[in-house]
């Protein structure tokens, strides 16, 4: 059996998605199975995808292609090469993956439709979002399906963390080493960096490690005694954070990948809602929300906000979070005992 599995998007939505590409795997040992995803990410993948079965595809540019449609061709001459008989395309892909999948020959062809209606003509088999759920949980519904439409053995009723085994390398955790990570794609999702600097000040000050993972978007000056991480591959950055005993962060790519390695977490989330939340090893996590905030949450799966239209408090979610009281936080999650 030959398919092919599409998820051309950033970090975070790639790490919440490994637990579906592992189940296949499992669930189908000899099928040759195919991946199109975003370039960066593919280490994730690698214990499960063969390099030469990966396809690296920007999501700018599938999006950009539907106005220049010559710009697929290599992609539907490698996805025919692939002979596929089935397909799986994850949710918030781009209107191109639907269309090479149409025109693939696979006879299953399964995804999320978001009322679109080229989508909705490319798809035999669709599930489509529930609020109630994670996108993780979305992620593995569709899985479950995939797998029961294929006469493959029924799948857990929740998705397992993802197993980073291959990138850890039994990576230990160090006792009193904390990491920050300060950067978000979006404005809307960033608390202040200058907040983050004087926390790192502090958790120096009481004696313990800090290790800062410098972004552009976040670029301000850091206290005496903060250390710069050097992550230049998604490999270091997964091993770093395995060591963490702690992990301080915006809801952003390197939280899940954090998650995904059972390091404890406080995580300032802003407008982003529950859907997007760490998936795993819950008992680890301190997820920093004001629900009295009539305006959160603004962001939804399926409708992203841009703006904060909150013009009496721009980005309230995210400001009246103070250091003292993220300082305070961040204490108890370090007296967590952990593995």
């Amino acid at each position: 059996m030959n398919f092919v599995v599409f998820k051309t998007n950033y970090l975070g939505d790639n790490v919440i998605f490994v637990p579906v590409v592992q189940a296949l795997r499992r669930a189908f040992p000899s099928a040759h199975l195919s991946l199109v995803t975003q370039p960066g990410v593919e280490e994730l993948y690698v214990a499960d995808v063969a390099r030469d079965d990966t396809l690296l595809v920007y999501q700018s540019d599938m999006i950009a292609a539907l106005r220049r449609p010559w710009r697929a061709r290599p992609w539907h001459s490698w996805l025919r090469s692939r002979k596929p008989e089935a397909i799986f395309i994850s949710n918030d892909q781009s209107t191109i993956a639907h269309l090479l999948a149409r025109i693939s020959g696979a006879r299953v062809r399964l995804g999320s439709r978001f009322g679109m209606p080229i989508r909705r003509a490319g798809l035999t088999h669709a599930v489509e979002w529930r609020r109630e759920w994670k996108i993780a949980q979305w992620h593995w519904e569709m899985a479950r399906n995939f797998v029961e439409v294929l006469g493959g053995p029924a799948l857990a009723p929740t998705p397992p963390p993802p197993d980073l085994s291959h990138l850890t390398r039994g990576t230990p955790r160090v006792p009193g080493r904390v990491v920050i990570h300060p950067g978000s794609k979006r404005v809307m999702t960033r608390w202040p960096a200058e907040r983050f600097a004087e926390l790192a000040g502090r958790l120096v000050a009481r004696g313990y490690e800090v290790r800062w993972s410098r972004v552009p978007e976040a670029d301000t000056p850091l206290p005496a005694g903060v250390h710069i991480a050097d992550t230049p591959t998604l490999g270091d950055l997964v091993r770093l954070l395995a060591s963490a005993s702690l992990f301080i962060c915006n809801n952003s790519g390197p939280m899940h990948l954090a998650n995904a390695v059972a390091t404890p977490l406080v995580v300032i989330t802003g407008p982003t809602p529950t859907s997007w939340d760490p998936a795993w090893h819950l008992d680890r996590v301190r997820t920093l929300r004001l629900p009295d905030l009539a305006c959160q949450p603004c962001d939804r799966p399926d409708l992203r906000s841009h703006d904060c239209y909150n013009t009496a408090e721009p980005l309230a979610c995210l400001r009246r979070w103070g250091v003292e009281a993220v300082e305070r936080i961040c204490l108890e999650q370090l007296s967590l005992p952990v593995a």
